[in-house]
Formats: C-alpha cells, sequence, structure tokens
C-alpha cells in the first residue's frame, strides 16, 4: 500500500472513531462504587421556651415527628450536639438543642446562673411536650447528663443517653439518687476510657444508680463528653447513640 493510501486509511479511521465516541448512545463507564445520597437535613428553627422559675430560654428544633430527643450540653457550654441533632432529625424525628441560662455570649459562664442547669432542662422537656411530642429521649454529656438523669423519673422519659457524667457536684449540693433513674425504659452511658475530666470511675458510679435495662460504652483516650466527636471515633459513637435512639423510636 502507498503512503498516500495509507495515510488516507489512518484519516478514515480517525473519523469513524470520533464519530463514535460523539454518539448520543455511546456507552458511560459505570463508577465501582456510588456513594449512596445523602438525606436531606430538614429545616431546623430557632425557638424560645421558659423554664418553670420563669427564666427564658433559646433553643433551636431540628426535623420533626413526635419523637423527641433533647440534648444537653456540658458545662463549659460548648456546643456539641448540632451534627448528632441532624442525624436525629434526618431519621424522621424531632431533636432540640440549647444552652443553660449561665452560658454567657462572651463564651464564659456564669457560676450562679450554671447551677439552675436541671429548671433549664425541665423548661426544655415541658416546651417540647407542648409541641406534640410523644415519646422523650434525654441525652447529655457532662452536666448535660447529670440533668438528664436527674429528670429520668420525673420527666417520665422514655429514653436516656449519658456521656461522661458524675453522680454528684458536691460544691453545689446536687446528687443523683437512685430513685431518680429508678425506671424500666433503656438507659445508654457512654465515657472515654481515660476522660481527663470526669474520670471513668465516676461515670460507672451513676450507671451503677440506674436501674436495668442498662448499657456500657466506653471508647479509648481522654476526650470529655462531646469532644469525643472530634476523636477518630466519631463515626462509631455517633452511630452507637443514633442506633440506640432508633431502638426506642420503634419500640412500641
Amino acid at each position: 500500500m502507498s503512503s498516500k493510501l495509507r495515510l488516507l486509511h489512518l484519516f478514515i479511521m480517525f473519523g469513524f472513531l470520533l464519530t463514535f465516541a460523539c454518539t448520543p448512545n455511546s456507552p458511560t463507564e459505570i463508577p465501582t462504587s456510588i456513594p449512596a445520597s445523602p438525606t436531606p437535613t430538614p429545616a431546623s428553627q430557632q425557638v424560645t421556651f421558659t423554664t418553670p422559675d420563669g427564666a427564658s430560654l433559646e433553643g433551636i428544633v431540628h426535623g420533626s415527628g413526635d419523637v423527641a430527643v433533647i440534648f444537653s450540653v456540658m458545662g463549659n457550654c460548648k456546643r456539641g450536639w448540632e451534627d448528632m441533632a441532624d442525624l436525629v432529625a434526618q431519621n424522621g424525628m424531632t431533636a432540640l438543642t440549647y444552652q443553660w441560662r449561665g452560658c454567657m455570649d462572651s463564651g464564659g459562664v456564669d457560676e450562679d446562673e450554671i447551677q439552675k442547669f436541671v429548671d433549664d432542662l425541665r423548661g426544655a422537656i415541658t416546651f417540647m411536650r407542648e409541641q406534640g411530642a410523644k415519646k422523650i429521649i434525654l441525652v447529655g454529656a457532662s452536666l448535660g447528663g447529670c440533668a438528664s438523669a436527674k429528670l429520668t423519673v420525673e420527666s417520665q422519659a422514655d429514653g436516656l443517653v449519658v456521656v461522661a457524667s458524675p453522680a454528684e457536684i458536691s460544691q453545689w449540693g446536687f446528687a443523683i439518687e437512685t430513685r431518680d433513674m429508678d425506671s424500666d425504659i433503656p438507659k445508654l452511658f457512654i465515657t472515654a476510657k481515660e476522660d481527663d475530666t470526669v474520670p471513668v470511675e465516676l461515670t460507672q458510679e451513676l450507671y451503677n444508680l440506674a436501674a436495668e435495662p442498662r448499657e456500657w460504652q466506653t471508647y479509648p483516650g481522654t476526650a470529655h463528653g462531646t469532644d469525643l466527636f472530634d476523636t477518630q471515633h466519631r463515626g462509631e459513637f455517633q452511630q452507637r447513640i443514633l442506633e440506640f435512639i432508633l431502638t426506642i423510636k420503634s419500640a412500641n
């Protein structure tokens, strides 16, 4: 074959391949793994509620549903539950996050006002009941766990999650007693094995006060409370709480 014929042949082949590649019905490569589309996070709204002693607190309601999960923060006022609240909302429930009245705009803590934390949670529970919640699940870390445990029976809660909380705060004259958690609702206690703020033994003491059924979960490390979300155990920690909550949601 002459060089001119060879060149003509190459042009013909190139044109054929180009036409084939541009054909609308040409197959596309299918990825071996297609990530699942995340469930859209339902809209959230800012709300205001009143405590039994007349204080006005602001909170954020995430999602909707007749199962309400109330997330209470640590005593340092660090917001740590927002992502968890969004996850709860994505699973067809209502979540409420809020700050203690003792949490100052400057980021500091009013040591006198923070001691009224149990009434703050009382106000949050009443508010969610008024919004139509048929089930209430209390979730709290550190000081938030103390309040949640204290009000388990009083609030007729349907579930309890405590993360790194002691049974008492002696300097405030605060103590959780056996009768406060003498309920047959599911209870989950979580802490880091080397918690550098509330030693694991103190959370264990609170766990021992709770009536069955109760579950105990620890993770490696020193992270305290919701700081566990900032560790490599974030996903496992998050999933453990979510699965526990979903079990309560689906129970009759």
